[in-house]
């Protein structure tokens, strides 16, 4: 706890000033040391700073704005310099009064000339004023239009899991951060960059008549500017947690919206509202306090510096027009004065707002950086069609602990020793070979690695030991496009765009016709839904596919996997939520597809364990046993709970069944032969209505049966009939 309150504590001013030497001292002691010992120590990496961070999206801005950023700088420094110019524009105003008073014609000549020079500076500083607004408008527009794309092509490239963490919802707000810091440092800066040509003017003219004050006045400029630094530093920190917490209590907030139903079926409507209330005032109290503490600090430095300033110039004016009697020059003196005391306050809040905004601007960035815990390494081999084998050999593997983006209070995924954090292993030491021209199931109960292994074929992270081939290629060494295009995955969780049925097909083959994307609807048992939708394919099917049902939804994605006609088909529970007549119907699809590609499924289904030409069984991150269905049923590598031999015939004659229909003569004979070990309460009930529906066929199957047993026990058919 006391560590924790000296991380939060704030430093006095002159803490912070003492420790910024200390720190400037030490590392120019480091420097010489290393310089003399010839030596070349890895420095500590550094956040960028603000000049540069300025001037990169300055670079940006030019890049991508052109003519818009151009004209932005012309009408700024136009108004700057006009600005600038009032100080001289107002001594020869007042220096002219003497004239006028005079009564002189020359006098009144120059206080005329000096009067129409200040009009037009006026009226030409308002018109370069109002366009520099409307260019600023423009500007930012354009330029923030083009970092949202930058920001949502940087999305768009991040590697698959990071999403896992990362919800699409909470990175587009970060792109808008991004998007929004950027736009106010641009602002920003080119708002010091006008100031700055004032400063520079008005420093110049109070250079040439009182210097003594000019340096005065700078070096109140500097002050004022290091103070801000000391702010930004100070509370950066405490900004930070405090965007954390205001995070967590969105998060919060947001996931009592979400479960809702819970909320009600609880009885807990007016308890959770008020817990909600109660985190939103909690975090409000907290900003009000910082926010306080920050402006109250400014205020009296303001304050302090202000009043000493104001003295000093008004003091030096007099004294310079007691001298001098020239009422001109006492104008000189206090407008550059004042214009430069007030340019450099600006300048200072400008440059204090410039390190505020790239501190924003880094902390926002933070969150898209794809952390270190999912780098993978990536290739640029090619495959061919023919590329359909895959084997894992002495796979080991653990997920990493990857941190969410937009929580930065989160604990390090790393250890002290640099090393990743991870979960427990999930794959041990995996051998297991995958090839075309057979369906393979991969079965084990859940938590075992079976989805896991998927997700390493099509190479979402880097197997930690081991290696996984596609063909004679190392996944390592292809590039994420060429497994894309290689590879259909099904995953549990489909994603679908908000649009029609067929977008949400040709997305994944835009030049395919409408009759193939019936076609892959018909393979997937969704072209009779197709054709009851209002507008066939054209039916919007909602923000991701809300307005179909979950079967709906995952015969969809089945259609699009059958649209791409991909070498390699993996499915993680391709059939979840569908009826037993919609599986047995896909499953003929998924066999037919498996004839000339390999072709995956991770399932828990019984009936497609059974009909499958092939399973493999993964227990604790292993494979145990590998065959064909009823193999591993009867040696008991499928144990009785998931499957019994009797269960795959049914299974699989119903299979046979949708396929060819109902044939009642093997189905009388599988009752008959049945009946010798004794019959299940289900074939007494399919027993009885084949008696009904097929008597003829039930009592000639019951002959030929008898005829066996006789031929078999070796007495005449012939004999039996006559003595019968």
């Amino acid at each position: 706890m006391a560590e924790e309150r000296k991380d939060n504590q704030i430093p006095s001013f002159a803490t912070y000033e003492k420790d910024k030497v200390l720190r400037k001292a030490k590392t120019l002691r480091e420097w010489a040391l290393r310089k003399k010992s010839g030596e070349l120590a890895e420095t500590a990496s550094k956040e960028q700073g603000t000049l540069k961070t300025v001037w990169g999206v300055f670079k940006e801005a030019m890049a991508t704005t052109g003519k818009d950023f151009k004209r932005l700088i012309a009408y700024k420094t136009g108004e700057s310099v006009l600005g600038g110019l009032q100080p001289y524009v107002q001594s020869l105003l007042f220096g002219s009064l003497t004239g006028v008073a005079a009564g002189g014609t020359q006098g009144a000549v120059k206080f005329f000339g000096a009067a129409c020079a200040e009009v037009v500076r006026k009226r030409a500083g308002d018109v370069c004023r109002f366009k520099a607004k409307m260019a600023e408008l423009v500007l930012n527009n354009t330029h923030s239009n083009a970092v949202l794309s930058s920001v949502f092509e940087n999305i768009l490239h991040k590697p698959r899991p990071y999403f896992k963490n990362n919800a699409p919802a909470s990175l587009s707000g970060v792109a808008g951060e991004i998007a929004a810091a950027k736009n106010t440092l641009l602002n920003t800066s080119v708002d010091c960059f006008s100031r700055a040509v004032i400063f520079g003017i008005s420093s110049a003219s109070l250079l040439a008549v009182d210097p003594k004050l000019a340096l005065g006045v700078l070096g109140v400029t500097a002050v004022t500017a290091e103070f801000g630094g000391y702010m930004n530093g100070a509370f950066r920190k405490l900004n930070s947690k405090l965007s954390s917490f205001k995070n967590r209590i969105s998060r919060d907030n947001n996931d009592s919206i979400k479960n809702t139903p819970l909320v009600q079926d609880t009885n807990r409507v007016e308890s959770e509202t008020q817990a909600m209330k109660n985190r939103l005032e909690k975090s409000s109290s907290i900003n009000q306090k910082v926010t306080y503490a920050k402006s109250k600090a400014y205020l009296k430095m303001r304050t302090a510096i202000s009043v000493a300033m104001e003295g000093l110039i008004m003091a030096a004016a007099f004294a310079d027009v007691a001298k001098t009697g020239d009422i001109g020059r006492f104008a000189l003196i206090s407008g550059a004065a004042w214009q430069m005391m007030f340019s450099g306050n600006m300048l200072s809040e400008l440059w204090t707002d410039m390190q505020a905004g790239t501190h924003r601007l880094i902390d926002a960035t933070k969150k898209l950086v794809t952390p270190k815990e999912l780098d993978r390494v990536v290739g640029k081999e090619k495959l061919s069609e023919k590329d359909t084998k895959i084997r894992v050999e002495n796979v080991s593997f653990a997920y990493p602990i990857v941190k969410d983006v937009t929580d930065m209070s989160l604990a390090d995924v790393q250890s002290r020793e640099g090393e990743i954090n991870r979960t427990e292993t999930i794959l041990n030491d995996l051998n297991v070979t995958f090839d075309k021209g057979e369906l393979t199931a991969v079965i084990g109960t859940s938590g075992n690695g079976k989805s896991t292994l998927m997700s390493l074929i099509r190479h979402d992270y880097d197997a930690q030991s081991g290696a996984i081939y596609i063909g004679d290629r190392e996944v390592r060494d292809i590039s994420d496009e060429e497994l894309n295009a290689h590879i259909a995955f099904v995953d549990q969780k489909v994603h679908f765009f908000d649009d029609s049925v067929a977008y949400n097909l040709k997305y994944f083959k835009p030049d395919a016709t409408d009759e193939e994307l019936m076609q892959a609807c018909q393979m997937a048992c969704f072209d009779t839904d197709v054709g009851k939708f209002k507008n066939g394919l054209s039916y919007r099917i909602g923000q991701d596919g809300s307005q179909l049902s979950g079967g709906q939804q995952q015969r969809l994605a089945l259609a699009r996997t059958f649209l791409m006609d991909k070498p390699i088909v993996i499915m993680d529970e391709p059939t979840t939520g569908l009826d037993p007549e919609l599986s047995l119907k896909i499953m003929k699809s998924l066999k037919e597809l498996a004839k000339d590609k390999t072709v995956i499924m991770v399932t828990h289904n019984p009936t497609e364990i059974a009909i499958a030409d092939r399973a493999v069984v993964v227990k604790n991150g292993e494979v145990t046993a590998d065959g064909k269905p009823m193999d591993l049923v009867k040696s008991g590598d499928i144990t009785r709970s998931v499957l019994s031999v009797e269960d795959v015939k049914t299974r699989r004659r119903q299979f046979q069944e949708s396929l060819n229909g109902v044939r009642p003569e093997q189905e009388i004979s599988e009752i008959l032969k049945a009946e010798e070990r004794g019959l299940t309460d289900e074939e007494r009930v399919r027993k009885g209505k084949l008696l009904r529906e097929h008597p003829e066929e039930f009592v000639k199957a019951y002959k030929q049966q008898m005829c066996k047993k006789r031929a078999k026990n070796g007495l005449s058919v012939t004999k039996g009939k006559q003595g019968r």
